[in-house]
């Protein structure tokens, strides 16, 4: 979950962002796992919900290991856009972290290579 004041709005990189509503220094924790707002369910889970559940929540669905669990973000944070060139960092499992200071106003990026085990669904990447 995004630990740290945000807000969404429209992203010039694709549909909406989120962008951080206050200056964020380098190395600060600017998300964390956390079991309530960080949904964990199998495979078989997610094939029994209905399918208009299944379309609005699988764009922002992530596998961290092949055949692992499925994780799905309550927060914010699920509208994070990718970069090649992310501002935080997820490369340690369950923590994401800013890469340098970000500026008020500024659209957090993460990529997605780093805690999804196959990105070959997205086209962009």
């Amino acid at each position: 979950m995004i630990i740290i004041p945000t807000f969404l709005d429209k992203s010039a990189i694709h549909g909406f962002g989120v962008f951080a509503s206050e200056p964020i220094t380098k190395g600060t924790v600017v998300w964390e796992f956390h079991p309530r707002f960080d949904i964990r369910f199998s495979e078989e889970e997610f094939e029994q919900l209905p399918p208009s559940v299944k379309r609005e929540v699988e764009i922002h669905l992530y596998q961290p290991d092949h055949g692992g669990m499925l994780y799905y973000e309550s927060t914010m944070g699920k509208y994070m856009n990718h970069s090649r060139e992310p501002n935080v960092d997820f490369t340690e499992v369950g923590v994401g972290w800013a890469t340098r200071n970000i500026g008020a106003g500024e659209e957090l990026t993460c990529d997605y290579r780093h805690f999804m085990a196959d990105v070959s669904h997205i086209e962009y990447l």
